[in-house]
């Protein structure tokens, strides 16, 4: 064939296929142009979110502390509610529902784009009726059944459970967490939040190019989350709860504290030696997680802030812990060998076998030779004592003489920071590793701290001269730069009275799916077993014991009415001097109390802090001692002073 007519040829295959495109178009675009039109705003999808009821919270009975109800609430998609329109619907929900239209705004701009969001909860039936009979007023707006957060136990426990809020950026980088979700903000709401969220419903709407829903093309329920157990036994935490309240009352009564009556906060917990597990923790003042769920108003926040009622003390407070630290040097004087040197004559400073003198004064000289009075809180001291008298009556100058016995030592005899080694081995300095968030790690300083401290923070530490003895009497006593929070207390005596066992404490157990499967497990994990002589642990019992109930017992005016229910109790008080002289009420010493029961075979160790209380043993004793009560079997009574102690 020629070359013109296979170009002929060609020109006529192209021609045809042309002219069958033109004519396709021509039939799309004009003959099925109204079909197609109706058959392509019939396809468009809308993906819609629904929220998941968060996981219950459980006491260790089952009773509840945090769950969800449904409520009739005013939910918008987003993706549904045109921008032309958002000043009309605000406007007509604001009018609607009694709300400032800004409010109304701020909600909108809070709702998860795909998400049906609340924008408000628990509308009356004569408003929701409105809006779904005039559902061209409210673009994107209907009325929804959705969960609701419930506290049933309102303030009881809330530092434990915690509350819930809007996400941060940081909530926001979890898997499924949207803009207008509630997340965990604090306590096992926070901590567990990944297993109480639960997972959203998902709803398959067909609508039209004008975002109209056509039809529901498949829907997938929420599912709920996981429900928590956890330790807390709701009547022992009321009792804790009580007592507390009532030793900030106590402490600021004329009949305590005449000159400054202004106790501001107190804190406790209740744990189990055995395990860890946390049977009550509570501070005071406290607040409803509640108020979290409804929206909080710049001035109520700002007030309970102003209070510290959203921080959990037994965790987040870290303060000197005084007396009550002398069970570091207890253990270590046992365990070591270590005892007062003798030194000058008459018995002053004999082995510990034959007794140490406590006078109520000690001269100590400073790293350049200045001499200085070491004053004990008994003026007069306490006579003739060995290690387990001067733990009984907490004598000052005996746990000094401790310090400088170490201080002085020669290096191949002990280390200069013996007594910060046993208290590490104990806990202190560290975080415990509970279950719940912004656990404080308290302090234990040491040469390596101070200098470090003196370098880096000026004002923090003095400034002249170097680490010295006087710096290990302070750390023996509890006080100084030592702190400590609450819980890192209650912790070291469980190891001391169980034999050693240092155990990471707990608030939840496990965690149920909705057909009562566990589907996670916090079993009872030790931290580290502490090598410890069993005699070590025998007789601090007993001398713990005698701190109830001996003659001269600091603690022992706390529980007289206890009868011989009190010989089931030990205990240790203390009191950490902010202010010698203190003559107001930011300087008024922080009272301490640690009780264990039953002493003879330990279960509960129960430690309680009271801030700017005064004296432990006047102040946190009696408070720790109706907690006590309870323990024993019998029911708490009325907070009284007992007496003026270390």
């Amino acid at each position: 064939m020629k070359p013109g007519w296979r170009l002929a040829v060609l020109g006529l295959v192209f021609g045809a296929l042309f002219s069958v495109l033109t004519l396709r178009l021509w039939y799309l675009q004009v003959t099925e142009a109204a079909t197609l039109e109706v058959q392509a705003e019939r396809q468009q999808i809308r993906l819609v979110t629904s929220l998941a009821p968060r996981g219950e919270i459980l006491d260790r009975d089952g009773r509840l502390l945090a769950g969800s109800r449904s409520s009739l609430s005013l939910v918008v998609d987003t993706q549904l509610l045109p921008e032309d329109r958002l000043d009309e619907v605000i406007q007509a929900v604001a009018t609607l529902l009694d709300l400032a239209p800004v409010e109304v705004r701020a909600r909108l701009n809070d709702a998860a784009r795909g998400a049906l969001a609340p924008i408000a909860t628990d509308i009356d039936a004569k408003s929701a009726l409105f809006i779904m009979e005039h559902g061209e007023d409210f673009p994107g707006l209907r009325v929804e059944r959705v969960p609701v957060r419930t506290y049933p136990a309102g303030e009881s426990a809330a530092h434990v459970v915690g509350y819930i809020g809007r996400p941060n950026d940081a909530d926001l980088e979890l898997p499924g967490v949207e803009p207008g979700d509630a997340v965990g903000k604090f306590g096992v709401e926070k901590a567990y939040e990944v297993w109480l969220r639960g997972t959203p419903g998902l709803t398959k709407y067909g609508v039209n190019a004008e975002a109209e829903i056509l039809s529901i093309n498949g829907e997938q329920p929420p599912e709920p989350g996981g429900s928590v157990r956890t330790t807390i036994d709701l009547e022992f935490q009321a009792v804790l709860e009580n007592a507390l309240v009532d030793g900030i009352k106590l402490a600021r009564s004329e009949e305590t504290r005449p000159e400054v009556r202004d106790a501001i906060r107190a804190s406790g917990v209740v744990l189990d030696v055995t395990d860890g597990s946390i049977l009550a923790m509570a501070s005071a003042p406290s607040f409803d997680p509640s108020i979290f769920v409804g929206g909080l108003t710049q001035a109520e926040w700002t007030a309970l802030q102003d209070k510290g009622a959203f921080n959990n003390f037994v965790i987040q407070g870290t303060y000197p812990p005084a007396s009550t630290f002398k069970v570091v040097g207890y253990a270590m004087a046992l365990e070591e060998g270590v005892y007062p040197q003798a030194e000058v004559e008459q018995a002053a400073l004999q082995a510990d076998s034959d007794g140490y003198f406590c006078s109520g004064q000690l001269e100590f000289q400073f790293n350049d030779g200045s001499p200085n009075v070491f004053n004990d809180w008994k003026a007069d001291g306490h006579g003739t004592v060995n290690l387990h008298g001067a733990l009984q009556q907490s004598c000052d100058l005996y746990f000094w003489e401790l310090a400088l016995r170490v201080w002085r030592a020669e290096a191949d005899e002990f280390d200069e920071d013996l007594i910060q080694q046993w208290a590490r081995r104990l806990g202190f300095g560290e975080r415990s590793g509970i279950d719940l968030p912004f656990e404080q790690q308290g302090l234990i300083p040491d040469r390596e701290w101070f200098n470090r401290t003196q370098q880096e923070t000026p004002g923090r530490v003095r400034q002249e001269g170097a680490w010295s003895g006087g710096d290990v009497m302070n750390i023996v006593l509890g006080q100084g730069a030592v702190t400590a929070t609450p819980l890192q207390v209650a912790n070291a005596y469980a190891a001391l009275v169980n034999g050693g066992t240092l155990w990471e404490p707990r608030v939840v157990t496990d965690i149920l799916d909705r057909d009562g499967v566990v589907i996670f497990e916090n079993p009872a994990k030790p931290i580290r077993q502490i090598e410890l002589d069993p005699q070590t642990a025998l007789l601090l019992r007993a001398d713990l014991r005698q701190v109830v109930n001996g003659p001269a017992g600091t603690a022992r005016a706390a529980f007289v009415g206890f009868g011989a229910k009190a010989t089931q109790i030990g205990g240790k008080t203390g009191t950490a001097e902010v202010k010698k002289g203190a003559t107001s009420a930011e300087d008024i010493d922080t009272a301490w109390f640690i009780g264990v029961t039953p002493i003879d075979d330990p279960r509960y160790v129960v430690a309680v802090v009271v801030e700017q209380g005064g004296s432990g043993g006047r102040i946190a004793a009696p408070t720790a001692a109706q907690v006590l009560k309870v323990l024993v079997g019998e029911a708490p009574g009325e907070v009284t002073a007992g007496e003026d102690t270390d």
